[in-house]
């Protein structure tokens, strides 16, 4: 693991020990086109990147595919363009979240565009958001209610300022 990832995944384990109980949040992760998920934490202690893999064959790439680039990337793609927002789906760790909004908004820290994505799959939720720089940070939640859905959209938007503040 490199010494980045071990410092966002840090960062990740430290957002989550600040809160008071157990988080809304399940897990959290950053992801860049370069890398794919590089990044990951679950609460209390469990394995974030479980939630965010992708699924590959036997030669570490997306069944039919012929790269290795990161997987899902053009899904991943998908989800930030306009447009109807049934049929825009993103499969990881075998569950398929389908886009319920799409919002264009500036952060208030950084001034950075960003778009944010809420996703569902039932009764989860996970938002995404993603900087004009093609880094994107997940926040996944179990339960589907107003609270903690306000919880991993506030989480997921300063994890981000955060990453935008460092230079990614």
């Amino acid at each position: 693991m490199s010494p980045a990832t071990e410092q966002w995944e840090e960062v990740l384990r430290s957002r989550f020990a600040l809160g008071e109980g157990p988080p809304a949040v399940r897990a959290a992760a950053a992801f860049s086109a370069e890398s794919g998920f590089f990044a990951a934490a679950g609460r209390e202690g469990e394995d974030g990147h479980r939630h965010f893999h992708a699924p590959t064959g036997p030669e570490g790439r997306p069944p039919g595919t012929a790269t290795p680039e990161p997987p899902y990337l053009a899904e991943l793609e998908a989800l930030w363009t306009d447009g109807e927002e049934s049929g825009r789906t993103l499969r990881l760790a075998e569950t398929a979240w389908h886009r319920e909004s799409l919002e264009r908004i500036t952060d208030a820290v950084t001034g950075t565009d960003l778009d944010l994505v809420l996703l569902r799959d039932g009764a989860r939720s996970m938002w995404a958001v993603r900087t004009r720089r093609g880094i994107c940070v997940f926040a996944l939640v179990d339960g589907d209610t107003a609270a903690h859905s306000d919880e991993a959209r506030s989480l997921t938007l300063d994890f981000d300022s955060f990453l935008v503040g460092q230079g990614y």
